[in-house]
């Protein structure tokens, strides 16, 4: 600053986030950094230009199940030199542990619905230097990733990248508050983490997407107070009525304020999704195979009930729910087929079975874009 005194900012923010507040607020630019972001999905040749953010897309093509840097992201750097951060106190408000170009490729991977993961910079623009840069590969590393087969996934789409929309995603992250930008990205991160490890860990990727929506499921959530019984029976309906029967109206109020905390926090996620709801795919296999998107609430429920249980009991999620679809004409079966499935020494009967792990991504992925949406409008 201009008379010595240090510039204090608040940094409880994604850097990609931060670094653009700070461009509109006027601080220049003397710096520019290359990355490469890569991904197994296919993207069509295109220059896309958003306030800081320059990108090419179709750098490259990946082959074969394999990935390649098919994103080439440049950041011009408004950002200050940040000193380490005050320790006099645990702050965690805008902690999300990704370098500012793998925040971005968290936001591709949302925006497109595709596979995005950085590598790190490949290239540096200093002023006064060369105009063309200097190659910078000191801290690049291509991602780990094994070769996927070409056909039969546990989650097929997420090789496909929908680039029709970036640059008008990408202009509304700015208009979001600080905190909202800090539960975007950590949503997306869980988003694309479960997209990156799907084929070899499907049950994890549940747990990913599950999280995914309960950071902006908080943030969206009404804080008016609530009966707490209709609460408890509106969704845990077959418990409630159990209840009920057992002690009456009396039992179900003690037993609904006392799992209140449990069940209103599902009452929050589901209340999210059927708020934030995507419309159905627009390519859909036979009605016998499909969601019936007019029971979405109630199939999330059993997905999120499901999760809870992989969390504190240790269950697995249904074996069924974790297997590649069937291929249906035109796409895959959006839900196990067979009025009912075994594994080992469990089975399943059909109405337990929700979804396949690609739809409650299509789910997820949709409440994700309509929130965002919603929360940049302001």
């Amino acid at each position: 600053m201009a008379d010595g005194s240090k510039e204090e900012i608040n940094v409880s923010a994604p850097w990609s986030w931060l670094n653009w507040e700070q461009m509109n607020q006027g601080r220049p630019s003397g710096r520019a950094a290359e990355y490469l972001i890569y991904s197994d999905a296919w993207v069509i040749r295109k220059e896309i230009s958003a306030g800081p953010l320059h990108l090419t897309l179709g750098t490259a093509f990946p082959d074969q199940g394999n990935i390649a840097p098919v994103v080439t992201l440049r950041i011009d750097d408004h950002l200050p030199e940040f000193d380490v951060q005050p320790m006099s106190k645990t702050d965690t408000a805008g902690w999300l542990n990704l370098t500012i170009d793998d925040e971005l490729a968290c936001l591709l991977s949302l925006i497109t619905g595709a596979r995005m993961r950085a590598g790190g910079m490949s290239r540096e623009f200093r002023e006064g230097e060369d105009p063309r840069g200097s190659a910078h590969y000191h801290f690049h590393q291509a991602p780990t990733w094994t070769p996927l087969p070409l056909r039969k996934r546990i989650y097929p789409g997420a090789d496909s990248a929908d680039t029709q929309d970036i640059e008008t995603w990408l202009s509304g992250y700015h208009a979001l508050t600080r905190e909202d930008s800090v539960a975007l990205v950590r949503a997306a991160r869980q988003f694309r983490d479960a997209l990156w490890i799907a084929e070899s860990d499907p049950e994890l990727s549940w747990l990913f997407l599950v999280s995914a929506l309960e950071g902006p499921a908080g943030r969206s959530a009404v804080t008016a107070d609530e009966d707490p019984v209709k609460i408890f029976t509106t969704e845990m309906t077959s418990l409630a009525e159990e209840v009920r029967a057992g002690g009456g109206d009396e039992l179900l109020r003690s037993v609904s304020q006392q799992l209140l905390p449990i069940v209103k926090a599902t009452n929050r996620f589901l209340n999210f999704v059927t708020r934030y709801a995507p419309e159905p795919p627009s390519s859909r296999p036979p009605e016998h195979a499909q969601v019936p998107w007019s029971k979405l609430r109630k199939k999330v429920g059993q997905v999120y009930s499901y999760r809870s249980k992989r969390l504190h009991e240790g269950v697995p999620f249904p074996h069924p729910m974790c297997e590649r679809p069937l291929e249906s004409i035109p796409v895959p079966d959006e839900i196990p087929a067979g009025l009912a499935a075994a594994k080992g020494n469990a089975a399943w009967v059909a109405k337990d079975l929700p979804m396949h792990l690609h739809m409650f991504g299509h789910v997820v992925r949709g409440c994700l874009l309509n929130w965002w949406a919603e929360r940049a409008r302001g």
